[in-house]
């Protein structure tokens, strides 16, 4: 019994350091790069007194990265892109994962289909 609870802590040490180092690669910026990685590699984004933070982020041009959307508001938000092409709700204190297209180049908007002034951009790196 001891060596199953002593791996359970293990377990659960092994899972704290890696949600913590998860949290440290992040930005919290409004204005920089936010969140690193692409092509698979995770971003996030946190939805905050009616805003996205950061408000940009960035990823390799003309590939898909999944983007970890938490609403720390307590009504519901969405992340909608510009174009149309990806829509997700986000409930009030919930965090969803949605799979987003950079652009090749340049940039592109998302916004909250609710809430018109919260707005940010998606950087091809």
């Amino acid at each position: 019994m001891w060596r199953t609870i002593g791996g359970l802590r293990r377990a659960g040490l092994a899972l704290s350091v890696v949600v913590l180092l998860a949290a440290c690669g992040s930005s919290s910026s409004d204005g920089g790069g936010g969140g690193g990685g692409g092509g698979g590699a995770g971003l996030t984004l946190t939805i905050k007194g009616f805003a996205f933070h950061p408000n940009t982020l960035s990823a390799p041009g003309g590939q898909q990265s999944t983007v970890t959307i938490t609403n720390d508001d307590s009504v519901t938000h969405s992340f909608t892109l510009d174009d149309g092409g990806v829509s997700r709700d986000v409930p009030a204190g919930q965090t969803v994962q949605v799979t987003v297209p950079f652009p090749a180049s340049g940039t592109a908007g998302f916004h909250c289909r609710f809430h018109s002034s919260m707005t940010g951009t998606l950087r091809a790196a």
